[in-house]
C-alpha cells in the first residue's frame, strides 16, 4: 500500500497516539533509567503501549526515540547503540502500525545548547540528529517528528538533518503562556518568531506540543494555523503536572481534554494527539470528536 502523508492530512485529520514516558513509568520504568533501552529489553511492554493506542483509533504511531541520539545515549554509556535501538524502536511502531498507520520516528531535544550559548557548535548538532534520523529513516519509519525543542537554532540543526533522509519532517516546539497571555518557549521564542523559523528551515508539518494543558492548545492552534499554509499538528499535555503524594500527576480526564479537542480541529489542526499524562483513553476520547467532526455525506 503507496501511502502519501501530506496528501493525507490534506484530506483528512488523524490521530496521534499519546504518552510514551508515562505510560513506561506505570509498566516500571524507574527514574533515571533509559526509556530507549527498553525497545530491546522489554520489547513487548513498548509493543504493548504502542498497541493499546492503536486500539484506541490513533493513525500515528511515534516511536520510543525521545533521547535517541547519541549525546542523551551516552550518559547510559550507550552512545554506541544509536542504530540498535533506533532501528528496534522502528520494527515495534510498524509491528502494530501496519501498512496502513504512519511511524513517526521521534526526535527529542539533546539537552545541550548551540554555540556561543553552549559548547558545541552547530554543526555537531547536525551530526548527532542526522545519525539518529538516518537510523530511523533506514527501519522503515514514514516520517521524522522533532518534538518538543524551545530553541530555534537546535531545531534548525534537527530540521536540516531530518530533511537529509528525504521523509517528511514535523517539527514542534513548545510553549507555555506569560502573564501578559503570550505563548513563548521556555528559550523566549514567541508562536509567529517560531513559525518564520521553521517556515525557512523547510519543515512539512509545523507543530507543537507539550508545554501546557489542553486548556491552552485552542489558542496555540489558532496562533499556528494564522502563520502558516503548511499542516498543523498539536500534541497537548493532559493538564499542567502536580505533585500528588509525592508524584507527578497530570489532572485532565479524557472527558475533559475531548471538549478541547473540538476547539482544536475548528482551528484547522490537521494531525491531533497527546502528549505527557495522557493515555489511551483520552486518544479514545480524541477519536471520538474527530469522527464525530467529519463532514457527513
Amino acid at each position: 500500500m503507496s501511502k502519501n502523508l501530506l496528501k493525507d492530512v490534506a484530506g483528512r485529520v488523524l490521530v496521534c497516539d499519546g504518552a510514551m514516558g508515562t505510560e513506561l513509568m506505570k509498566r516500571g520504568l524507574e527514574p533515571g533509567s533509559c526509556p530507549e533501552a527498553w525497545n530491546v529489553d522489554r520489547p513487548d511492554d513498548v509493543r504493548a503501549i504502542h498497541k493499546a493506542y492503536r486500539d484506541a483509533g490513533a493513525d500515528v504511531i511515534l516511536t520510543n526515540t525521545f533521547g535517541g541520539n547519541r549525546w542523551k545515549l551516552d550518559a547510559y554509556g550507550l552512545a554506541g547503540r544509536v542504530a540498535e535501538l533506533n532501528a528496534a524502536a522502528v520494527r515495534l511502531a510498524r509491528k502494530v502500525a501496519g501498512r496502513a498507520g504512519y511511524v513517526f520516528g521521534d526526535i527529542g531535544p539533546t539537552g545541550r545548547f548551540v554555540a556561543p550559548l553552549g559548547l558545541d557548535p552547530r554543526e555537531a548538532f547536525v551530526e548527532v540528529f542526522r545519525e539518529q534520523a538516518n537510523a530511523l529513516a533506514a527501519a522503515g519509519a514514514d516520517a521524522i517528528i522533532l518534538e518538543t525543542f524551545t530553541a530555534v537554532d537546535e531545531l534548525a540543526a534537527a530540521v536540516e538533518a531530518a530533511r537529509s533522509t528525504g521523509l517528511p519532517v514535523a517539527a514542534s516546539m513548545s510553549f507555555s503562556r506569560d502573564a501578559a497571555g503570550t505563548f513563548h518557549t521556555m528559550m523566549g521564542v514567541d508562536i509567529p518568531s517560531a513559525v518564520r523559523a521553521l517556515d525557512a528551515a523547510g519543515v512539512d508539518i509545523v507543530a507543537a506540543n507539550c508545554g501546557t494543558g489542553a486548556e491552552d492548545y485552542p489558542d496555540i492552534a489558532r496562533a499556528l494555523c494564522a502563520a502558516t499554509s503548511r499542516p498543523v499538528m498539536v500534541e497537548p499535555n493532559a493538564g499542567l503536572p502536580q505533585l500528588v503524594d509525592g508524584k507527578t500527576v497530570f489532572p485532565m480526564s479524557a472527558q475533559e481534554m475531548a471538549r478541547y479537542a473540538g476547539e482544536i480541529l475548528a482551528a484547522g489542526v490537521r494531525i491531533i494527539g497527546g502528549c505527557c499524562g495522557t493515555t489511551p483513553e483520552h486518544i479514545r476520547a480524541i477519536r471520538r470528536v474527530v469522527d464525530e467532526s467529519r463532514p457527513r455525506r
